[in-house]
């Protein structure tokens, strides 16, 4: 079982994590990326799964640990509630995320450029 400052300060411990901003909510990110988040509303962690088929999978084999509200129906996104939560399981969802993040690559900026006319002279 997992405070919810205890699961925050552990997911901000993780190598490269900032705070900000996710739809409006405070949030961990790795580089630009969502990492994890402690729920405004429950007690419990919100976690980008990667997957519709993993997280389905993972509701189904955890169903103490993990579940979904309506809102997150749609998304491969689930719950770890922190009441059933501790530091060895948070730390191989931190893993998990951030191994999926790193596999995406890092997100790219287009800058914009001028592209000048070479003349022929």
């Amino acid at each position: 079982m997992l405070t919810r400052n205890e699961a925050k300060k552990i997911a901000l411990a993780w190598p490269g994590a900032t705070e900000g901003p996710y739809f409006g909510k405070p949030s961990i990110f790795l580089g630009e990326k969502f990492l994890t988040r402690v729920h405004h509303k429950e007690d419990a962690m919100v976690f980008d799964i990667g997957s519709m088929e993993m997280r389905d999978m993972m509701l189904e084999a955890e169903p103490k640990l993990f579940y979904i509200t309506e809102h997150y129906r749609k998304f491969p996104y689930l719950l770890a509630r922190l009441s059933a939560l501790n530091k060895t399981v948070l730390m191989e969802l931190l893993d998990a995320r951030a191994l999926r993040i790193a596999a995406s690559g890092p997100k790219r900026k287009w800058a914009k450029t001028k592209t000048k006319k070479k003349v022929k002279a």
